[in-house]
């Protein structure tokens, strides 16, 4: 009877491990799915580029003037893409 229960619990242990990972790479699908649509978009909108580009670069246009702010420490640690 003992072997039974330790069967029935390993089979659960695995049966949730087993969700956990589901879970973990739909996230993952998710994830590649989103990285996919905003290079694809970078690659074919040039204001996209444009606004990456000034953004992330801080590139500017011709004759403009830009100002650089440090960043709050908080937004620091946080990675944001567009």
């Amino acid at each position: 009877m003992q072997q039974l229960r330790d069967a029935f619990d390993e089979h659960s242990h695995w049966r949730s491990r087993e969700a956990v990972l589901e879970k973990e790479l739909e996230d993952l699908r998710e994830e590649a799915r989103a990285d996919r649509e905003f290079l694809d978009r970078l690659r074919r909108d040039p204001d996209f580029q444009d606004a990456i580009a000034r953004k992330e670069l801080g590139y500017g246009k011709k004759n403009e003037r830009l100002y650089r702010l440090p960043e709050p420490e908080d937004e620091k640690q946080v990675v944001q893409q567009p």
